[in-house]
């Protein structure tokens, strides 16, 4: 007979997979920042001063980008500007739409540094 109140507590097994990985805060997701070239008659032209320009995601800082240049072009890149391009408000029969924004990052080189882009 059970007494009044008293409730015995269920003990739930937890597994090794299950348990949470503690991870640095050193690491983090390795992943492309550069999205693709930026084409376009001001960025061939820019091919001559040894800058090239990148649409980059949103996340991306300067030293991202200069990572992923570096390792990806084995190249050593000199300066990094950012400069994010704001959607602008277009109407088109009376209908008001966005052009999504995005993220240009203009990479300088060091001299005799060449990336070839197709």
């Amino acid at each position: 007979m059970a007494l009044l109140g008293t409730k015995k507590k269920k003990e739930v097994k937890t597994s090794a997979a299950a348990a949470p990985v503690a991870v640095s805060a050193q690491t983090h997701v390795v992943r492309s920042v550069l999205k693709r070239p930026h084409a376009s008659e001001k960025s061939y032209g820019l091919h001559a001063k040894n800058q090239y320009v990148f649409i980059v995601d949103l996340s991306a800082n300067k030293n991202l980008v200069r990572e992923e240049v570096e390792r990806r072009y084995h190249v050593h890149v000199t300066d990094v500007g950012m400069l994010v391009n704001k959607g602008k408000v277009k109407q088109f029969r009376g209908r008001l739409s966005k052009a999504s924004l995005f993220k240009k990052a203009f990479v300088t080189l060091k001299e005799g540094d060449k990336i070839e882009i197709v």
